[in-house]
């Protein structure tokens, strides 16, 4: 089956949402704050991650910090947005710039490297995932 990008439909966006509501859930009561889909989600994210209070086998409250992270990425990064990825292994929930083949996967982002216990700077990645997109961007879509 070749790749299928669409919008995503009523559940996707509540899956998206139910997602995102349970990494605020996990926020609060580990950070005391609940997240706001602003860049200060960032910290809460790493004082998440560095409190290893999340057991790595916990896939769904893993996966569920990927779709905060994914919230602020396109919140403050302009023409990205919530696409719905199809392809022989199922479907996925990623980032699209603009209508292009520029896709990140955020919900998994976090969890894979939580999982292999690599150390994880939060803010750096963030700004390291940007930097890399606007060189894929600027070399691939200048024109989109």
């Amino acid at each position: 089956m070749e790749q299928v990008i669409s919008a995503p439909d009523d559940e996707w966006i509540d899956y998206i949402a139910r997602m995102w509501l349970l990494g605020s859930q996990i926020s609060e009561q580990i950070t005391g704050h609940k997240m706001d889909a602003s860049m200060s989600d960032l910290g809460r994210l790493q004082t998440i991650v560095d409190s290893a209070q999340i057991p790595i086998d916990s896939t769904q409250e893993l996966e569920s910090l990927g779709i905060v992270f994914g919230k602020v990425f396109v919140n403050a990064t302009a023409n990205y947005d919530w696409w719905i990825m199809e392809d022989e292994y199922g479907k996925d929930v990623c980032i699209r710039y603009k209508e292009t083949s520029l896709l990140i996967f955020p919900q998994t982002m976090l969890s894979k490297r939580i999982e292999d216990g690599a150390v994880l700077n939060v803010i750096d990645l963030f700004h390291s995932i940007r930097q890399e997109l606007d060189r894929i961007k600027n070399e691939n879509f200048a024109n989109a």
